[in-house]
């Protein structure tokens, strides 16, 4: 009797993908994903961390990477990534929700929410706003990042995921008797009705 073929390890793929792409190209993404789909979460979120850390080693020693340095750098990993989902073409059919990706990543809105937020803050009601497609885009450039980075998503399957939301909108907490209604709001609305500080409605709006 043939021994069935072992399934391949995530470490061990990871770990081989790192090594062969210590500063992986949108090409070389799209061909490990293609390899392992069943990592593609994982090997996406690799290859912004690979890119960022490349980044910093650009930089001279005795500099100490200023914000703004950082933020170019993981910009440039996000955008990596972006190409890379662009080129392959997000399938509408396998696009995926906001809670797919949430019961993908064994977790939940309210950690996200916590994630998201940071040494900052952000309401609660922003995240469920967003993810009960009560939001329209665009996003600022800050909240798109920091949504990205919590669930290890790109920007294009955010931009997936928004859309699917905003197609089947879930109504928030009624306020008035009668049915409830779902008007969708733009992300500047929900941040000022937030009930956030002042700095915190600043930042999100990247206005600091």
């Amino acid at each position: 009797m043939t021994a069935r073929p072992q399934a391949p390890d995530r470490d061990e793929v990871l770990f081989a993908f790192h090594q062969a792409c210590p500063r992986p190209t949108a090409e070389e993404i799209i061909d490990w994903i293609s390899r392992y789909p069943q990592f593609a979460d994982d090997i996406r979120a690799h290859a912004a961390v690979a890119r960022d850390w490349d980044a910093r080693r650009e930089l001279p020693a005795e500099e100490e990477p200023s914000e703004t340095e950082l933020a170019r750098a993981y910009s440039r990993a996000l955008n990596a990534l972006y190409e890379a989902d662009a080129k392959a073409a997000i399938n509408p059919a396998t696009a995926q929700t906001f809670q797919d990706i949430l019961a993908e990543r064994g977790t939940n809105a309210r950690a996200v929410t916590q994630e998201v937020g940071g040494t900052v803050g952000i309401s609660r009601s922003v995240i469920a706003d967003l993810m009960g497609g009560r939001m329209r885009g665009p996003v600022g450039r800050r909240f798109l990042d920091a949504v990205c980075s919590a669930l290890a998503i790109t920007h294009a399957r955010f931009s997936a995921a928004i859309e699917l939301a905003l197609g089947s909108p879930q109504p928030g907490l009624a306020k008035a008797a009668g049915a409830p209604t779902v008007n969708p709001r733009s992300y500047e609305e929900v941040i000022r009705d937030s009930g956030m500080t002042e700095d915190q409605i600043r930042y999100w709006l990247d206005e600091d």
